[in-house]
Parts: C-alpha cells; structure tokens; sequence
C-alpha cells in the first residue's frame, strides 16, 4: 500500500511542474526542489520494492522446501498398495513441476496480484477524483474486452497445462522404469526399443508444453495493447479537454 501511494507522487508532481512553467511561476531553484524530490521518492520505491521481493520470495522458497518435506513424508508412510496404485512417474511431477507451480503462485502469483490490485485501484480513485471521471471512463473501455481475452486465454491454459503435466509423469514413470529395468533391456536387447519409447515420451512432452507456452505468451502482449490502447484513449479525450478548458495540461502531464 505504502509503495503504491508513493508511485502515484511522481505524476502528481510532474503536473504540478508543468502548469507552475507553462504559467511562468516556477523558480529554477523551485524545479530543482521538486526534481529532488522524484528522486528521492523513487530510491524509497526501490529500497522497499527490494526489501518486499526479498521477504516474499524468501517465503516462497521455504514454502517449497516445507512442502517437499512434507510431501516425503508422507510418501514414507504409505502401504506397498499406495505404490502400486499410484505410477512413479505420477509421484516425481507432484514433488518436482507441482511443487514449482506452487512456489510460482505464492511468490510472483501474489506480487502480480497485490501489485496490480491495490496500484490499479488506487490510479483509478486518483484519476476519478483529482483528474476527471468521465477521462477515467474513457480510459477503462479497453479494459473488459481485456478481461474476456485473458479469461479465454486462461481456460485454454488450464487445459493445456493439465496435458503437460500428464505428459511429464509419463515421462517420468519412462525414466523410472528404463534405469530399473537396464539389465532386463539389455539381456533381450531391447535398448532401440526402449530409446524409440523414451524419446516418443520426450517429444510428445516437449510438443505439450510448446503448447503451454504459446499461450502464455499470449497474455503480455494482450495486456500491453490493452495499457496502450487505454492510454491513448486517455491522452485523446485529455487533449481535447485541454483544448477546451476543462483540463490543464499538467494534470493532462500526470495521467
């Protein structure tokens, strides 16, 4: 919350300097003063932005370490019957790509989340009220069909990352039963076999995640045209107003 208020100085401060010269009633000492104190604002940022990341990240890390650990042990007090239900190959991916997954959520996952929860609100009462609500309104009209592109783009993810993750175990459970079985493979020389079995495994898991990941790179982009499609709604219907009186170019300056 406290970095969030912070970042919205910085603009406000820009406007201010610019209608104080476009009116011709700041001082180059009185410039300098409010340059200064960007500067300092923005080196409190990065002092509290590092002191954030390096709390939260650290957190995430030790949560990944508790949940492998609990996760062993729990493995180490099932019934021969748990491993026989239950492939090993299944087992590896929960321990290694789920627990990641996890540690991804708690860590970047809640400093999105956070970030862009509490910085988006904030942005939009300051605009709604200090700036202009109608400029507000104009600004967010890119911003639903945003919200229903990242909606499909994460329903399509899901799917594919579920096919990802059973491709990884199968993957796995190859692994695990190609190193097990070395001796039988080569007594009846089945190693071409085993190796086109291995590497139809591995292809078929790079093809899946291939998949995952043109997905997710769908999701930047998107959000960027939507950002920029919002600022130049934002800087159209501002220049307008300017013209008009109704807006200063100062506050146009800040948005």
């Amino acid at each position: 919350m406290l970095i969030s208020i912070l970042q919205l100085i910085p603009p406000k401060v820009v406007g201010i300097v610019v209608d104080g010269v476009t009116a011709q009633h700041f001082t180059s000492g009185r410039i300098a003063m409010w340059i200064s104190a960007i500067a300092l604002i923005a080196v409190v940022v990065y002092l509290l932005r590092y002191v954030w990341r390096v709390l939260l990240f650290g957190a995430s890390y030790q949560l990944a370490v508790e949940l492998r650990e609990d996760y062993y042990r729990q493995l180490s007090r099932q019934h021969p019957e748990f491993y026989q239900r239950h492939r090993t190959g299944d087992l590896i991916a929960r321990a290694t790509n789920d627990v990641d997954r996890v540690v991804f959520a708690a860590g970047e996952g809640v400093l999105t989340l956070v970030d862009s929860l509490v910085m988006g609100c904030a942005v939009l009462i300051v605009m709604s009220t200090q700036i202009s609500w109608q400029l507000t309104l104009l600004a967010l009209l890119p911003m639903p069909i945003m919200a229903l592109m990242i909606k499909r783009y994460g329903d399509r993810l899901h799917d594919y990352f579920k096919g990802a993750q059973a491709a990884f175990s199968s993957l796995n459970d190859r692994t695990q039963e190609s190193l097990t079985s070395i001796r039988m493979i080569k007594a009846f020389g089945l190693e071409d076999r085993q190796s086109s079995l291995f590497a139809a495994d591995a292809e078929d898991t790079g093809k899946k995640n291939m998949r995952v990941a043109r997905i997710d790179a769908r999701f930047d982009p998107t959000i960027y045209i939507a950002i920029g499609m919002a600022n130049l709604l934002a800087i159209s219907g501002g220049s307008w107003m300017v013209v008009n009186g109704s807006l200063t170019l100062g506050e146009l300056t800040s948005l």
